[in-house]
């Protein structure tokens, strides 16, 4: 009896994949919570320069990596390709001045939120908004401007404000 508990307890902690050890039949787990830096996947990045224009469908370019754990986000498409399967959560914010713009999130060709802001008259405003969705390896999630409207007018980048784009692998 001693014996199958103890196999029991040790299956125990070998399944929980973290350090253990089996002491006169308890089951000890020492748990690191921390993931290996190889293990995240994550990236922010942000506009420089103002968006004067643009066109229907554009991908906006968000050429200032500030982190990119993974290796996912491509500065110079502005592109996210998965490098893993699983539930991401995904955040735009957009800064615009005098301007009026519908912005979405698109996963491969399917839209899976958009955002839309009337700052007109000299306003200057932010809008923002977040997707949590399960992706596949080497999906492309991007930011573009609407499908069908045009809008108008400048999407501001400067000390006072950022458009960014971020995302980040759940569990």
């Amino acid at each position: 009896m001693l014996v199958s508990s103890i196999f029991v307890m040790a299956i125990c902690c070998l399944a929980s994949g973290d350090e253990c050890s089996v002491d006169d039949g308890s089951c000890n787990v020492n748990i690191n919570f921390q993931r290996k830096q190889s293990e995240v996947i994550a990236f922010h990045a942000r506009m420089s320069t103002a968006v004067r224009s643009l066109a229907v469908r554009q991908t906006l370019i968000f050429d200032t990596k500030i982190s990119n754990h993974g290796d996912g986000y491509n500065k110079a498409t502005g592109i996210f390709t998965v490098p893993k399967s699983g539930t991401y959560v995904f955040v735009w914010v957009i800064r615009m001045y005098t301007a009026e713009h519908s912005i979405e999130l698109v996963i491969n060709d399917t839209v899976f939120g958009s955002t839309f802001l009337r700052a007109k008259n000299g306003d200057d405003g932010s809008v923002s908004n977040s997707v949590v969705v399960d992706v596949a390896r080497g999906d492309n999630v991007f930011v573009r401007n609407h499908g069908s409207l045009v809008g108008d007018g400048i999407i501001n980048n400067n000390q006072h404000g950022k458009s960014t784009f971020s995302g980040w692998r759940l569990g």
